[in-house]
C-alpha cells in the first residue's frame, strides 16, 4: 500500500506540473510554496517530462506530503486515531 501511496502522490505532481503550462507559471508557482530562487528557476526550465521532474526536489518540497493532507488526501502510512 505505501508503494501505491507513493505512485499516486507522483502522479498528482506530474499532473500539477502539466496544469502549469509554461515556465514562468511553473517558476510562479514554485516559489509561491517555498522553493527557492535557483532551484525553482532551474526546475521550471528543465526540459524533461512531467514524470521524471514529479520526483525533483523541488516538486517534493513545493507539493509534500504535508501539502496533500492539508487537501484532505491523507496518507496510507498516516496513523489512525484510536
Amino acid at each position: 500500500m505505501r508503494g501505491l501511496d507513493e505512485w499516486i502522490r507522483r502522479r498528482l505532481r506530474a499532473i500539477a506540473w502539466k496544469q502549469w503550462k509554461r515556465g514562468r507559471t511553473r517558476y510562479r508557482e514554485l516559489r509561491r510554496r517555498g522553493v527557492g530562487r535557483d532551484l525553482a528557476a532551474q526546475t521550471a526550465g528543465s526540459p524533461h517530462g512531467p514524470w521524471r521532474l514529479a520526483a525533483s526536489p523541488a516538486l517534493n518540497s513545493a507539493l509534500s506530503k504535508l501539502f496533500f493532507r492539508s487537501l484532505g488526501l491523507a496518507s496510507v502510512a498516516a496513523p489512525r486515531p484510536a
